[in-house]
This record gives structure tokens, C-alpha cells and sequence, in this order.
């Protein structure tokens, strides 16, 4: 071989040998151009679909507002589904961090994330679980919590026997997991604190029947304590099965695992076919990060957005991959700032960006409160207690909710209590709310308001302590006059539980703002809004009644018969929470979420006017003076000031008449639809008097077939503008 080949191989040689070296660097770098990716770790198919698929529609939604809002933020989602697999969690975070993947969000469990924290670590990118709850997950340094630990679940259900329930004895049925191990750990310290004497029991993962028969059949020597089941849900539903069957009427406490719809199928399946639906959940209590009956302003306002993407409701998995993806893209907005050279240095920027968000002034805005994190990057925020009934999740009568700088006097009179070592909590009440639309007898467009008959009822646990807020302290803002006296209710009872009820019929006018933009053809809403203006909702949240048998009906069907010239079209109620963006002098609120919040209720009923009936009242008088007028072009030359007579008159005619419905209407300050026929009506008004006169003058000049064409022309003209403008009217007054 001669020496020029042999260098010419081992030339190609090295430039073989480097080439991946070099390919490895280049898709280190970043360009410009290249979009921010998110990587995305999910359970989306298998047992685990129902907690990633919502994510992954909460994180989606949350990237494509955030685009939407600053079109120069090039985000891409690159989506895998690790099937809830911890085998396959670790090989979708290799092929993630070999990626240019700068955040992840996931894995959905516990188990993936400790199984696919370990390689994102050492690539240093930061793993967004949304949904993993163990303890253990931050063991790896760049996994930071989403959601709440095992350990604060046990803390909640402790807390909540003993403050809320008022028990001091428990059953406790602990599964031998992961899940359970922590959720004990964090009960056992908590149930010392409030002084709850527990029995534990242990279960196997998986536990066969005869395991989970004699751990019931002990648990029945004392039917009256509550059971408290640290357990995932198929093991929780099949203890609570055979309890039922015993004769243990509860109450049952579960951690997450619970506190979901999904769990109501569960315990359907493990209870007798006889059973009535929903019986098998009666007196069972499971814990969320958010319930939407009972949410903030904020959370509502993305659940509605959620249904209009998505059409249909989140759960709290979505609000999860909402907050995840928001906690990233606030990463990623970092790293754009600062422009860095290569993948690397992007990944540990967001890190870093992450770890700098050490307490709450620095906390970021999220749906399940600020975040911020501690020194295992772990995050707080509140727990909700959810409560089935007739089959249906939904918050529980009473919440323990944090309270962040609590004064010595709302701590010395009992208001504000002690959940933990320098946590402090205080009880808010959950104010179950219906209305029942009795009658809308009038509406008065004019003075901007309308008339209404309807009852009202709320239900509220009593005993929420020293200093708790009055629920019947309710005020309608936009009564301008009526009957109604909250210390005189129409009926008022009290339940062996404590729980109260309060009904009252309201009768009175309202102030409404109509749109009347397309008058006669428009369609309005009624609101009749209230809230408790002397308590934020910290204290009181009113939420939707759904303990109602079958379809929630808020109307009688003769509640509109005397508004005849409207259409029903529905009517519905919902939570409208009043939030002033202002802490008000007071800096407990600058510590928190900086603004203050009312819990509210809107009640809507939808309208669309009669357009036919309403334009025959109004048009048909402008309809004969356009005819007449129309009449004037044919009447002989010699009738020329009666033909400007007649036009002047039509169009003076129609000026009385837009006074009057101008004047029906109230004042507004801007065109309605009907004012444009009108403004056809002088045009064609104006165009008989320029016709008349061009006609005249083209006579007097001796051009007689000029004449006639004009004077043909103008009555074309007049016909087809004529018919075409009511042409148009019925078309509007048939949408």
C-alpha cells in the first residue's frame, strides 16, 4: 500500500471516527429558530390514561394560551406515553434528555417518576410530575413537586377526624406500598398532635379476598369508629364493600386515591346488585388539590376555557398539567432572556430558575396557588376534602384552608388553629345554593331593569367555630327595590347533623344591562347576581346544590307566559366569584395571592325577542308611509308640490316615530339595527324630493324623455330598496 493512500485513509478514518463527536455538538447548540420543546412523559393509554390524558390536555391548553398571548414564544409539545410503566418511564426520559427537551412534565405516578428521576438528573433537566404524590420523588435533584406529598394527605385526614368530624378514635387500614407507608407516616404524626387513638391494620399490594375478609372482620369489633383507608382505590373499594355489609355506616376516609368521580364506579362494582345507585358511597370522604364546585375565580375561568377546547369538564389531573406546563413555561420565558449557547446551559438555567422560587415573594401564580418551593422542592398548597352523595364528588360541608399571617386575636379566640408545626389553618364553610325561578313578569328596557319572583335556599354545616362568617349574610347589588329580609326566611329547619337550611322568596326589580345593538332581532340576559360582602372566600365559597333527584330545573315552565313578546331559552345558574385586584392595606393578601376574593352566585336567563311581532308594531306604520310615498311618484306632473309634500311628510312621520321607540328604548349611546330602516326609509324620502326636482328641471329644459327616464328610474329604485330592506328584516327575524 503506498503512503499516499494509507494517509488518505486514515484521514477518512478520523473524520468517521469524529463525526458522531461532531453530530452530538451540533445538535448541542441551539439556533434562534428552533422552537423551546417541552417534553412530555404520560401515561396516555393503559390502567393509567385516566390521570395522563387529562394532563396532557391541561398542558396543552396551557402552552397554546401562552403563544396565543406572545406570538413570539415558540413552544413545541413532544409527547410519549410511558403506559404507566416504570420500565418504559426510564427509556421515554432517555430518549427525552437525548432530545432537546429543556423542562419535562412527568411522569403521571410515583413509582415512574422514581424509576425516570435518576436519568433526568443527570442531565440535569428538571421533571414536572403532575400528579405523583410519594414522598420519595424529590429524592432526585431535579424532580420538583406539582401536587402535594402522601405525608400531608395523612396530616389532612387526621386533621379533619379529629377538628372537623369530631372523632377521636380510628380504624386505620394502611396498604404495604410506597403510598401507604407515607400517608401512614404523616396520619400517625398528626393523629398525636390532635389526639385520634388509632388501630392500625396492614394489607398486602393486591390483597386476595380472604386477607381483606379478616382485616374487616376486625375493623367490625368497633362499629363506630371511622375507617380511615390508606389505600390505593380498588383496595379501598373492596374494604368498604364488606364494611357495608357488616353493618359500618362510616364515616370512610380516603387520601387521593378517593377523590375522584371514577371512585364511585369502584365502590358500585364492589357493593350488592340490590344496593340503590349511589348508596355505596353514602358517608365517603376523599381528598383532591382542587374541587371545582368549590374553586377560585381563576380555576373557574380555566374551566371554562378547558370545555371550550376540550367540551367537556377538567378534573384535577387537567388543572395539574395546567399548572406543570405554566411552571415551565415560566422556565423557558428565563432561558429565552438570556439566550444561552447550547442545550446544556439552557437545561440548567431553567434548573436554576426553578430552585430561585424558594419562598412567596418570589411565588408564581398557578390554579392551585402560588408556587413556591422548600428546600426538597417540595410545594405547598391547600388540600380539599371532597364527600360523595347519591353517587356524586363534590366538596364536603367544611375545608380546612391555610391562613398564611394569622393575628394573636384570631388565634387567641379559637378562629384560627394550629395544622402543624408554625401552620396555622382556620374552617371554611362550603354553602350548598338554589334558586327557583318562580316568575319573570315584566321587563322595562327603558329603566334598565326587569322584575322577578324566585326562591332561594342554601345548606350549611353549622358548629365552624368561634368567629365563623354568617352564611344568610347575603346582599343583592343590582336590587333596586323588592322584599327581602334574610332574618325572616320562608322556611328554616335544622338537621340532626347540624346542618342547616335556609329557603326565602325573593321578590323585587332588578337593574340589568341590556345589549340592544341588534334591537329588534337581539337576544338578552337576565342576571340576578348576590355574594356575602363581609366574608372572602376563605371563610364562606357558595356552590352549586347538585343533591337534587334527576335534571336540575331552576324555572317553572309558566315562569315567562306574561312577557309575551320573548322567547325562553334557558336558564341557569352558576358561581361568580367577585375578585378586587388590590390587597387593600392589608399585607396578609400581599403575602398571598395579592388581591381579595368574594364567593358569589349568578343566576342567567337567556331571552330571545319576538322580531316579527315586534317589527309589525313598529314598521307597519313605516312600511304605509313608504308606500304612499312611493305612490307620490306616479301622481301627474302637475301634482309637484304635492309630491314633495308627501315626501317631507313620510319622512317627518318617521322621525315621531323613531323618537318614540328611541324613547322606549331608554338612552343608549349607539345604533341600534332597527335605526338603520329608519335611515333607509329618509333616504328614500330624500331620493323623491331630488327626483321630483331633477324631473321638473329637465321638463323646463325640454327634455322630456330624460325625464321619464329619471322618473322610472326613481321608482325602480324606491321598489327594489324597499323590498330588499324588508327582505333582510324577515331573514333577521327568522335567525
Amino acid at each position: 500500500m503506498t503512503r499516499p493512500r494509507r494517509a488518505w485513509r486514515c484521514f477518512l478514518g478520523g473524520v468517521l471516527l469524529h463525526l458522531p463527536i461532531a453530530v452530538g455538538a451540533a445538535q448541542a447548540q441551539l439556533r434562534a429558530s428552533d422552537p423551546f420543546v417541552i417534553g412530555l412523559s404520560m401515561s396516555l393509554t393503559g390502567d393509567g390514561e385516566s390521570f395522563g390524558r387529562p394532563g396532557l390536555d391541561g398542558a396543552r391548553l396551557a402552552v397554546e394560551e401562552a403563544m396565543a398571548e406572545d406570538p413570539s414564544l415558540n413552544i413545541r409539545l413532544d409527547v410519549h406515553d410511558d403506559r404507566g410503566d416504570d420500565a418504559e418511564a426510564r427509556t421515554v426520559a432517555e430518549r427525552l434528555v437525548a432530545g432537546q427537551a429543556l423542562v419535562v412534565i412527568g411522569p403521571s405516578f410515583s413509582t415512574a417518576s422514581l424509576a425516570a428521576g435518576p436519568v433526568y438528573a443527570a442531565a440535569n433537566v428538571a421533571s414536572l410530575p403532575p400528579t405523583a404524590t410519594s414522598d420519595a420523588i424529590t429524592r432526585n435533584a431535579t424532580t420538583f413537586r406539582v401536587v402535594f406529598r402522601n405525608s400531608d394527605q395523612g396530616e389532612m385526614l387526621a386533621l379533619y377526624l379529629a377538628r372537623v368530624l369530631g372523632r377521636d378514635r380510628a380504624n386505620v387500614v394502611v396498604v404495604d406500598s410506597s403510598y401507604g407507608v407515607t400517608l401512614r407516616e404523616g396520619f400517625e404524626a398528626a393523629a398525636a398532635r390532635h389526639g385520634v387513638a388509632t388501630r392500625f391494620f396492614s394489607i398486602p399490594r393486591d390483597a386476595a379476598e380472604p386477607a381483606l375478609d379478616a382485616v374487616a372482620a376486625e375493623i367490625a369489633q368497633a362499629p363506630d369508629n371511622p375507617v380511615v383507608l390508606l389505600t390505593l382505590d380498588p383496595e379501598g373499594a373492596r374494604l368498604i364493600g364488606r364494611l357495608r355489609r357488616l353493618g359500618l355506616p362510616g364515616p370512610y376516609l380516603g387520601g387521593d386515591a378517593f377523590g375522584d368521580q371514577s371512585f364511585a364506579a369502584l365502590l358500585a362494582a364492589a357493593s350488592p346488585a340490590e344496593w340503590r345507585p349511589g348508596q355505596a358511597s353514602e358517608n365517603v370522604y376523599g381528598l383532591a388539590p382542587v374541587i371545582l364546585d368549590s374553586a377560585n375565580a381563576e380555576t373557574l375561568a380555566f374551566a371554562r376555557r378547558f370545555r371550550a377546547r376540550y367540551g367537556h369538564e377538567p378534573v384535577w389531573m387537567a388543572v395539574a398539567g395546567y399548572d406543570a406546563a405554566r411552571i415551565a413555561i415560566s422556565a423557558i420565558r428565563q432561558v429565552r432572556a438570556a439566550a444561552p449557547p447550547d442545550i446544556a446551559t439552557a437545561r440548567r438555567m431553567a434548573v436554576d430558575h426553578l430552585l430561585s422560587l424558594n419562598e412567596p415573594s418570589r411565588a408564581l401564580p398557578a390554579l392551585l396557588g402560588p408556587v413556591w418551593f422548600d428546600r426538597a422542592r417540595a410545594r405547598q398548597q391547600a388540600i380539599r376534602v371532597g364527600q360523595f352523595h347519591n353517587g356524586n364528588f363534590g366538596s364536603a360541608p367544611l375545608q380546612i384552608v391555610s391562613v398564611g399571617a394569622p393575628t394573636l386575636e384570631e388565634i387567641n379566640s379559637g378562629e384560627v388553629f394550629e395544622i402543624g408545626p408554625s401552620r396555622f389553618g382556620r374552617l371554611q364553610r362550603v354553602v350548598y345554593t338554589g334558586v327557583f325561578i318562580n316568575e319573570i313578569p315584566r321587563l322595562d328596557i327603558g329603566r334598565a331593569s326587569f322584575v322577578a319572583d324566585f326562591y332561594l335556599w342554601v345548606r350549611f354545616a353549622g358548629g365552624a367555630g368561634p368567629g365563623a362568617a354568617d352564611p344568610t349574610d347575603i346582599n343583592f347589588p343590582t336590587m333596586l327595590a323588592g322584599q327581602f329580609d334574610r332574618a325572616r326566611p320562608s322556611e328554616r329547619r335544622e338537621s340532626l347533623d347540624g346542618t342547616q337550611y335556609w329557603l326565602w322568596r325573593v321578590q323585587g326589580e332588578f337593574r340589568n344591562d341590556f345589549d340592544l345593538r341588534r334591537f329588534p332581532f337581539d337576544r338578552q340576559t337576565l342576571e340576578i347576581p348576590f355574594s356575602n360582602a363581609r366574608a372572602a372566600v376563605d371563610r364562606i365559597v357558595y356552590v352549586i346544590d347538585g343533591r337534587g333527584d334527576g335534571a336540575r330545573a331552576i324555572a317553572s315552565p309558566d315562569a315567562f307566559r306574561n312577557i309575551t313578546q320573548w322567547t325562553f331559552l334557558d336558564a341557569r345558574d352558576r358561581r361568580e366569584n367577585l375578585v378586587t385586584r388590590s390587597i387593600l392595606g392589608d399585607p396578609a393578601h400581599a403575602a398571598a395571592t395579592g388581591s381579595r376574593e368574594l364567593s358569589g352566585f349568578l343566576v342567567n336567563v337567556e331571552l330571545q325577542r319576538q322580531s316579527l311581532t315586534t317589527l309589525a308594531k313598529m314598521l307597519i306604520p313605516l312600511l304605509v308611509m313608504a308606500l304612499i310615498t312611493f305612490a307620490s311618484l306616479f301622481f301627474p306632473p302637475a301634482l309637484v308640490k304635492e309630491k314633495v309634500t308627501v315626501a317631507i311628510t313620510g319622512a317627518l312621520s318617521g322621525a315621531v316615530l323613531l323618537a318614540s321607540i328611541n324613547g322606549q328604548l331608554g338612552s343608549v349611546g349607539y345604533t341600534v339595527a332597527v335605526e338603520y330602516v329608519f335611515y333607509v326609509a329618509f333616504l328614500l324620502a330624500l331620493l323623491c324630493i331630488v327626483s321630483v326636482l331633477a324631473v321638473e328641471r329637465l321638463r323646463g329644459a325640454g327634455r322630456a324623455p330624460a325625464a321619464l327616464r329619471v322618473e322610472w328610474g326613481t321608482r325602480a329604485a324606491f321598489a327594489l330598496i324597499t323590498v330588499a330592506t324588508v327582505a333582510v328584516c324577515l331573514a333577521l327575524a327568522a335567525r
